[in-house]
């Protein structure tokens, strides 16, 4: 049984049973996360996949994962619609006072409220999202959600991807420079990397209209701190909106901060968490991969009685080196299926053992001479799971 350590809350009822059970190990084979920072000395020999449950993973260390073979899970889309939402509430906030006129009218003491309400109106008008530019950096699922609710709430619609997607009703420009002058709205959602940190600062601050809104939904480091309050400071723009709060950001009047509520309702975090548990048992017991940010995408039936998962640096002639291993040991390649991500490969072998093989001690001399492969990082051997199949062997050796 796989030992699955919870940094945060889940409920794994529906889920575990005779694969996996919790525990307090500092040497799991799993580790569950929403947005804790997973510490380093949890990334041990024994870890097998840390799963994320949401998208960021910037609390993960996944450069010293992929290194020893880890696999880094996330949830991409299972909050797309919450996030959504919360930016469209973040819209309709900007373009209305509703929170100071609900707080006046709170306060007033009047025989007839509703004339002293009326009274006071004229200082709370706001402004009609229709007919307003939104620009939406990062056009994947959450954006894409968001283009098209803006576009039927009747405004024009500019995006920017680093790849080109066909959008009924975005217009994608080529340069966000292009967007920054024209948007009214403009809308981070872009991922984290060594191209997008800081990407917002100074420079592209004095594109934007004075009467701008800046919406980040990606993450806090997409934006320059220093350069934002300059630029507020200055009136460059109007106001920032950011659910990623900052220490250096705090009272500052045209900054307002939320508490990461992004992906924060009762509905996406119960589907997040199903599929983050649903790809937890599926790679423990499989060895599939769906949805990881280091591992490439490999989803083979298991319809053998064992198979081999390979995670491995590529090279010239490292198949023709595995061969040689099976070959060796007799043991057929039923079905097999591979993919590669930048360096690295991922490849699932479906095989039956001969019963002169199926001794542990023979089992241990397979899997080392799988791994002293030259590039090989990690060989799991699985046994099918499926009642209908008799395995002596352990569900899993490594």
């Amino acid at each position: 049984m796989f030992q699955v350590k919870a940094l945060d809350t889940f409920d794994v009822t529906d889920f575990a049973g005779d694969t996996f059970r919790l525990t307090e190990s500092d040497t799991p084979d799993a580790v569950l996360v929403r947005s804790t920072k997973v510490p380093d000395e949890l990334i041990s020999e024994h870890l097998l996949l840390v799963a994320r449950s949401g998208i960021g993973t910037n609390t993960i260390n996944v450069d010293a994962c992929t290194e020893n073979g880890t696999a880094v899970f996330n949830t991409p889309g299972a909050n797309a619609n919450a996030v959504k939402e919360l930016i469209i509430q973040c819209l309709f906030y900007s373009g209305r006072p509703l929170f100071s006129a609900l707080a006046a009218t709170r306060k007033l003491v009047a025989d007839d409220l509703q004339a002293a309400a009326e009274g006071i109106r004229k200082s709370y008008v706001g402004e009609e999202l229709y007919g307003k530019t939104v620009g939406i950096l990062g056009l994947g699922a959450i954006g894409q959600r968001l283009a098209n609710t803006c576009y039927h709430l009747g405004m024009q619609v500019l995006g920017y991807n680093r790849s080109f997607k066909n959008l009924q009703h975005v217009q994608q420009m080529e340069d966000i420079n292009d967007v920054l002058e024209q948007a009214d709205f403009v809308v981070l959602l872009l991922p984290l990397n060594d191209e997008t940190e800081h990407m917002m600062g100074k420079a592209q601050f004095r594109l934007m209209k004075d009467t701008a809104f800046l919406l980040n939904f990606g993450r806090a480091a997409l934006v320059d701190d220093d350069a934002v309050k300059e630029a507020l400071h200055q009136r460059q723009f109007a106001h920032y909106i950011t659910d990623f709060p900052q220490n250096d950001l705090k009272d500052e009047p045209q900054i307002t901060m939320l508490p990461h509520l992004g992906g924060n309702t009762v509905e996406a975090l119960s589907n997040s968490a199903n599929l983050t548990l649903q790809n937890t048992l599926d790679f423990l017991e499989a060895g599939t991969i769906r949805s990881s940010v280091n591992f490439p995408p490999v989803d083979l039936p298991f319809t053998s009685p064992y198979r081999f998962t390979l995670f491995f640096k590529t090279r010239n002639n490292f198949w023709s080196d595995v061969s040689d291993v099976l070959n060796h040991f007799e043991l057929p390649m039923q079905e097999m299926m591979g993919n590669t991500r930048g360096d690295y490969g991922y490849t699932v072998v479906n095989t039956t053992i001969p019963e002169m093989n199926q001794d542990q001690d023979q089992v241990e001399t397979i899997l080392s001479a799988l791994s002293n492969v030259p590039g090989m990082i990690r060989v799991r051997l699985l046994a099918n799971p499926s009642d209908f199949i008799e395995t002596p062997i352990p569900p899993e050796s490594i």
